[in-house]
């Protein structure tokens, strides 16, 4: 099998034959959809918690209204309708959008398979699989359906991510295979028995490929904020039923208590931040990755330390042979190289290092009797074969690993150190011949093995030239970095020269220096140390465990078998587009065409989503503080309610769409957005109260200088309008906005629009119409004076506040 000729024993399946299964249904159906379907959308959205609460406010509006014939109560019910009704359909039709945008993106990210049909390997959709399928599996594939082990060549499986047992399980041929384990080492024929959803992965672990829509830590944060107001919204019904209704049952009471209820629903805040998520894993694939779980957007601005391979980060994955240098004088350097070149043919384990030795002609006459594959805990391969000469038993591995079990090793290292001077090479391998053809190649691993040494091999990494520019715009950004490789610590530290870091060997930390540590001790090298070499996957594995319990927001990125325990250990994992295919499953975020230096701008794009979000929350919850304020004052002390069912829809124009709108249009805040609930609370609750208390001001001031209610209740109302459209400016403005002038424009547009519905009587059906669906009553021309200064002293008390509030929590900008 190590040179792929396809072993005439095995029996695939026909074109046709395969055909006919996939007719019949017997193919490999997804578990479940990648994403919501239309008719859930729709559902989902008609028949939300929200519209169920509008709904029932509706109804107690239409109820009164047949008791009462008071028309205002009809008006308003058409008009709490009209508006659930729009925004209802405005979030049918984001939510489409964004599944459609999804959709996009999940086809940029297949998982194919070889498969045995016709008599020759077939690359094909995962999906596409159909039952009795022949399928080849090696090192890094995931199990994608349960089956039979037709051939294994020392095949070994990983089921870690079904049972939580990480020891890899050796499978001989007609074992069982589990969908969703992993091959960690050699390789095989299955044969497909379980498709589908009646695969052990769907069945049990669900592990099927789709996209997570999991309920990120901001979203959890949004829905208690949530839960808290309908709770207060609750008590403030009962509250105004019980202080309020007995002693005048009105229909203005009726309209209050409306209004309390509409004014405290949130409505845009979950849909909001969720087509804000999903079209923001949209848009980071058109920068060059693939987001898997809806949570790793959010966790862009909570990253602290980010640990790399090397390999696929700092450098390209693409190595080149530089040097053979030959160890004996029993074989001539051309015999070497083509014992190399015929071990690099004929090995199971086609990796990026063995494809760069396949440097001549190999012998395509040999049969390979057995093979010990490579992984990474061993770090070594070993192949018997029989040729034209007999048995020969080789073995290729680490030049570190090796090096010991030389008999004369100073003659070798002299040779090595020859290759490092004169050449700059550190990553070296050692290739070697095996004596006795008739033992066990388990028993090789003894380290009382002796090798013959035939030469060693050196090999040289690409380098990114973008590496060390990237490594520097995460320093930036206060986000620290780790190497975790698996390589020597000579070849760790050439890399890292060669990209422009001066690393001594006193920086290198080994995992064999790590196994010598106590607990306490290794907590403090994984805190001051920054590369580690010659690493085991374990190794990595504690080193992510030890940063997040020391409170580090760990991210891994990783391609191999070998970064797999770190990158599920990790916080959030990245994976590259040609990692194995195991690591690119479990991964959060999979690098398109293996671009590291993409990193930055991809987090800056989740930090802007985040930013967003937090941005228009804070809009969205001020005007739902504003209600709180003005019921607790309107129930307990008997003062002035301004608000109606159609006057909250008027506040909910000017303070929440047409800001919001601005704001997903033009916000480039990329700053990291920590302390949601803190901030948001924070700054809602003390805008809301300036607001309020700049509202009751204006009433006040206008009824001791002219007594017409009607007017110092419209001055109040005009009051609240300005204040929260300066509200807006204290949200956007700030150190990082780029948009001061279009901010500022668009405010004083907003302004001009409001001010002239109440400054002048327009003889115009359609304004009229409007000014009288939303009670707007012209002002009258005494008023100006107050609502100016009030206003403008509010605006300066607003946005003064919030920047001492952003200094005093230490949140950026002050927003």
């Amino acid at each position: 099998m190590g040179d792929n000729k396809i072993d005439p024993l095995l029996v695939g399946l026909t074109s046709e034959e395969a055909a006919q299964r996939y007719r019949r249904g017997l193919y490999n159906k997804p578990a479940s959809k990648k994403t919501k379907t239309v008719p859930h959308i729709i559902l989902e959205n008609v028949f939300s918690v929200f519209n169920l609460i509008i709904g029932i406010v509706v109804l107690f509006l239409v109820f009164f209204y047949f008791r009462s014939s008071d028309f205002r109560l009809l008006l308003d019910s058409i008009g709490v309708f009209s508006v659930a009704f729009l925004n209802t359909l405005i979030a049918v039709y984001q939510e489409i959008r964004a599944k459609q945008a999804l959709d996009k993106v999940n086809l940029l990210l297949k998982r194919e398979v070889s498969v045995l049909r016709d008599g020759m390997m077939q690359s094909i959709d995962a999906r596409d699989i159909v039952i009795d399928d022949v399928i080849r599996i090696q090192r890094g594939d995931q199990v994608v359906v349960d089956g039979g082990v037709l051939q294994s060549s020392r095949l070994e499986i990983d089921e870690s991510l079904l049972t939580g047992e990480s020891v890899a399980l050796l499978k001989n041929t007609g074992e069982q295979l589990l969908s969703g384990s992993f091959c960690v080492s050699g390789c095989g024929y299955y044969k497909a028995v379980k498709v589908g959803y009646d695969s052990y992965a769907a069945q049990f672990t669900k592990l099927a490929k789709k996209y997570k829509f999991t309920i990120t830590p901001l979203q959890r944060r949004i829905n208690f904020i949530i839960k808290t107001l309908f709770v207060v919204c609750a008590a403030l019904v009962v509250f105004a039923f019980m202080l309020k209704g007995g002693k005048a049952f009105s229909i203005d009471f009726v309209r209050q208590v409306a209004t309390i209820m509409l004014g405290l629903i949130p409505q845009g805040l979950v849909l909001m931040s969720s087509v804000a998520f999903a079209l923001g894993v949209f848009r980071i694939s058109r920068i060059g990755a693939i987001v898997q779980k809806l949570n790793a957007v959010e966790s862009f601005s909570n990253v602290a330390v980010i640990c790399m391979d090397k390999t696929g980060t700092l450098t390209q994955n693409k190595l080149s042979l530089r040097a053979i240098m030959s160890l004996t004088e029993a074989k001539g350097l051309e015999s070497i190289e083509k014992a190399l070149a015929t071990y690099a043919c004929h090995t199971a384990d086609k990796n990026t290092t063995i494809q760069a030795l396949e440097i001549c002609e190999p012998d395509h006459g040999i049969e390979v009797i057995d093979e010990l594959p490579f992984n990474s805990v061993r770090k070594l391969s070993i192949l018997r074969m029989r040729c034209a000469a007999g048995v020969e038993t080789y073995i290729l591995g680490a030049y570190d690993v090796l090096v010991e079990r030389l008999e004369d090793q100073d003659a070798v290292v002299a040779r090595k150190l020859f290759v490092v001077n004169r050449l700059g090479i550190y990553r070296n391998l050692l290739f070697g011949r095996l004596a006795g053809n008739d033992t066990e190649l388990d028993e090789f691993l003894s380290a009382s093995t002796k090798i013959e040494p035939l030469c060693i091999v050196s090999i040289a990494d690409k380098i990114r030239e973008d590496a060390y520019e990237t490594l520097s715009l995460f320093e930036e950004r206060g986000i620290g970095f780790k190497i975790l490789s698996g390589d020597s610590a000579e070849a760790v530290q050439s890399v890292c020269r060669e990209i422009g870091w001066d690393v001594g060997a006193e920086d290198v930390v080994t995992g064999g220096e790590l196994d010598g540590l106590n607990q306490y001790g290794f907590a403090e090298v994984v805190r001051d140390k920054m590369v580690f070499a010659r690493l085991k996957p374990d190794h990595k594995s504690r080193i992510v465990k030890e940063l997040r319990q020391n409170g580090l927001y760990t991210v891994m990125i990783g391609d191999g078998v070998n970064d797999l325990p770190a990158i599920k250990e990790a916080d959030m994992g990245i994976a590259m587009q040609e990692g194995s295919a195991i690591t690119k499953e479990v991964a959060d975020v999979v690098l398109l065409e293996n671009r590291f230096s993409l990193l930055p701008a991809i987090f800056d794009e989740g930090n802007k989503i985040v930013n967003t979000v937090s941005m228009v929350a804070k809009l969205l919850l001020t005007k739902n503080f504003m209600v709180i304020y003005l019921s607790l004052l309107f129930i307990f002390l008997d003062m002035e309610f301004p608000l109606t069912p159609r006057r909250v829809t008027l506040i909910n124009i000017f303070a929440i769409t047409l800001p919001s709108v601005m704001i997903a249009l033009n916000n480039k805040n990329t700053a990291p957005y920590r302390r949601f609930t803190v901030d948001i609370l924070s700054y809602v609750s003390l805008s809301a109260y300036i607001i309020v208390l700049s509202g009751y001001a204006g009433f006040f001031l206008t009824k001791r200088f002219h007594s017409n209610h009607d007017n110092s209740e419209m001055v109040m109302l005009s009051i609240i309008v300005v204040a929260s459209i300066a509200n807006f400016l204290a949200v956007v403005i700030d150190r990082f906005d780029t948009s001061k002038i279009k901010h500022l424009i668009y405010s004083f547009f907003m302004l001009l629009v409001y001010f002239a519905l109440v400054s002048v009587e327009v003889n115009n059906i359609v304004i009229r119409e409007i000014k009288g669906f939303y009670e707007i009553m012209t002002l009258e021309n005494n008023s100006w004076e107050i609502i100016m200064l009030v206003s403008l002293l509010t605006t300066v008390a607003l946005i003064t506040a919030q920047r001492l509030r952003g200094r005093l929590l230490k949140i950026h900008g002050g927003a």
